[in-house]
């Protein structure tokens, strides 16, 4: 969906995904550590671009790319599945070598919750995912089923488990979470100054 929904804090920048950040999307998609822990998508940046088009039309869909403050680019992070005040959380995927899991996911919560104004958040991982898991249960999400061979991953059937999250479990993660975000936003900041002045390829 078009929307111009931006939120900023911690040294990093959630803003609305654009059609030029194909080439990008399909390199995250594509590594190692990603491969297997979520859907399949587009092979190639033709195929994400035709998807991006959809997504643009489509409504209840929230998409964005996690970048550095001054621009570079980091990763993906999503709200979607709008229904009433429910929405799915999820397309979260962070480069590597930089520390923007946990203020990312604060940012796209806060913007779920406040700008929003949604009152509960659903997530759906694939079981070997471990890492979000664990974001997820940071982030004060209860774990509520697990639904079997659900999704068809590199051909193969995988599970997917389920994630409730409430305003008033957000509220109480959120305090412990800010010294940890706060930390993450140092180390980005100082992964950008090391970069050269042309900064780094986004792919």
């Amino acid at each position: 969906m078009r929307h111009s929904l931006q939120v900023e804090d911690f040294g990093i920048r959630l803003r609305p995904v654009r059609l030029e950040d194909a080439p990008f999307i399909v390199w995250l998609r594509n590594l190692d550590y990603v491969r297997g822990n979520v859907g399949d998508s587009a092979a190639d940046v033709a195929g994400q671009e035709a998807w991006l088009n959809k997504y643009f039309e489509r409504a209840g869909d929230y998409y964005f790319i996690v970048e550095t403050s001054g621009g570079i680019p980091l990763g993906t992070h999503g709200i979607y599945d709008v229904s009433g005040t429910s929405a799915e959380k999820g397309r979260h995927i962070i480069r590597p070598e930089v520390m923007a899991g946990i203020p990312a996911a604060m940012l796209a919560t806060d913007l779920a919750f406040e700008n929003l104004g949604l009152t509960e958040l659903r997530a759906t991982s694939v079981s070997t995912n471990l890492a979000v898991h664990s974001l997820h249960r940071k982030c004060g999400f209860k774990h509520v089923g697990t639904l079997r061979a659900a999704q068809i991953i590199n051909g193969q059937p995988a599970d997917l488990e389920q994630f409730l999250l409430s305003p008033e479990d957000w509220a109480k993660a959120r305090l412990r979470l800010v010294p940890l975000a706060q930390y993450a936003g140092k180390h980005v900041a100082e992964w950008e100054n090391s970069l050269p002045k042309s900064g780094i390829p986004k792919v």
